[in-house]
Formats: structure tokens, sequence, C-alpha cells
């Protein structure tokens, strides 16, 4: 039993992991945006330009970077549910890629995921198959309450704050979003709800070789909002709520596992 060698790694292993934990937000780079897509930038009142170069995004997501309370300006991908927009970088060296959606991705049975999960979040709890048929069917129709758009088009071009990676080893993603989004879930329900609900839009993402939709139903006040939309009460205003969702980062997660998996050996054979 070499004691000497087991403590050695407990010790690497502890300042590792410290030393990860106190690291502090490093926000993506971005390399390449294929497709159409819109930098909201001047906080608080945001103003779009249409392509505007990476440079451009680049600086929207750096200034908000490892501040949710403060997300400042979004990148937006595509519109719509329109032709898919991808921005591609990395981050904390690994590879990422963040998409908005077209019709395909939510048929793939993310729609009924994403419309659970609204339901839950609104209390209205398990939804039956004839109470999610009914939703689905309002979900994929044109609604004049949206501006004639289907609820599905309006959550398919995500607006991206900030992309980083901290101590925790998971890339945190800001989506702006509408702080009280009661009013689209009403017309995916078909029903009254009260006002302050959250349904944010949502991003597929790719980093270090795992994909996945990310969505959130808990805002928090961005303080920024479409400057084109002053007249509307703050809430209901385009960005007025910031989503933060998450994605492990997967070579980092694997190494910590190591880490903590040497902390219990050694720890068994002092």
């Amino acid at each position: 039993m070499n004691v000497h060698g087991n403590k050695s790694q407990v010790a690497l292993a502890v300042v590792a992991l410290v030393a990860a934990a106190g690291a502090s937000a490093a926000p993506m780079t971005i390399t390449g945006i294929s497709g159409n897509y819109l930098v909201w930038d001047n906080p608080p009142a945001l103003v779009a330009t249409a392509n505007a170069g990476i440079a451009a995004a680049q600086a929207v997501l750096v200034d908000g970077s490892g501040n949710a309370a403060n997300p400042g300006g979004n990148v937006e991908l595509s519109k719509f549910g329109g032709p898919v927009t991808t921005m591609s970088g990395f981050v904390n060296g690994k590879p990422i890629s963040l998409s908005s959606l077209d019709l395909a991705d939510w048929q793939s049975g993310l729609d009924q995921r994403y419309i659970q999960g609204a339901a839950s979040s609104a209390g209205l709890g398990t939804l039956s198959n004839l109470q999610m048929a009914a939703a689905l069917a309002q979900f994929y129709a044109a609604n004049a309450n949206l501006g004639g758009r289907a609820p599905w088009q309006l959550v398919s071009d995500p607006n991206i704050s900030y992309v980083d990676i901290g101590g925790d080893h998971v890339v945190h993603i800001g989506l702006a979003g509408i702080l009280n989004a009661s009013p689209f879930l009403s017309a995916v329900f078909g029903v009254s709800l009260p006002n302050g609900l959250g349904a944010s839009e949502v991003v597929e993402v790719s980093v270090g070789g795992v994909t996945e939709y990310l969505f959130g139903f808990s805002p928090t006040n961005s303080g920024v909002y479409a400057a084109n939309q002053g007249a509307l009460p703050f809430d209901l205003r385009s960005y007025s709520g910031n989503y933060d969702v998450k994605i492990p980062e997967p070579e980092s997660l694997a190494l910590l596992g190591i880490g903590l998996l040497g902390l219990f050996l050694g720890r068994r054979r002092l």
C-alpha cells in the first residue's frame, strides 16, 4: 500500500477541484455564423443590426458573460422558424455550436417535451393525451393574438445574450426572452392564465460531442428591452426576461469525476 502516493493523488485532486471552482467565467469565442441573424445592442433600449459581423456578435456575448442579472444585448439566430442559423466557436477550448430551430426539430418529440414543461411550470400538471393533442394543435396553428404566427415559430429563433463556462464545469447560456410569457402560454393552452408566467425560446446546443435542446420557464429581470416596444408594459417587451439555461462540459465533468474517485479511493486506502 503506497500511502504517500495516495496522499499525493488526494492532494492533487483537491487542488484541481478548488482551482476549478474559483475560475471566472470564460465566454465563447465565435468563429462563424451561418445564416441570417440580428445583433441587438446598445442597452437598455436594444436596437437591431442585421448580419452585423462576428466582431459585433462577439462583443455582445462578452458584455453579458458571467452576469446573468445584467446580460446586455443579444444575438438572434434566424427568425420565426425560418432557415436554420448556426453560431459556432469554442468555449474553454471545446467546440460549441448554437442553432435556431425549424419544424423538423419540433416534430422530433421536442414539441411535447416543451409543452409539458410549460404546463408543469404554469401549474397545469401532467397533461392527458386529449389535453396534449389540443395543445399541439394550438402550438402549430397561426394565432391572430400572436401576430399571425404559430406559437412554435415564436420560440424557434433564440436570442443569445451570453455563452460562458465557469468553475462549475457547466456551459451557461443566456436566452433573452419575455419576462411575462402568459399571453403566449394562454394561446398554447387555450385558457386564460395569470400574468407572470415564464417561457423561453429554444436553442439547439452542441458542445463536446453532446447535443441538446435547451429552454427554461424561470426568467429573471434583464433590465433591457427592444427599443421599438417602449409603449408596452416592461414585462411584455421582448428581451425583458433572461433565462439561464445550462449544459455540462462533458470532458471536464469526466475529469471532475476522476478527481472525486481519486479522493474516495485514497481515503479508503489510507
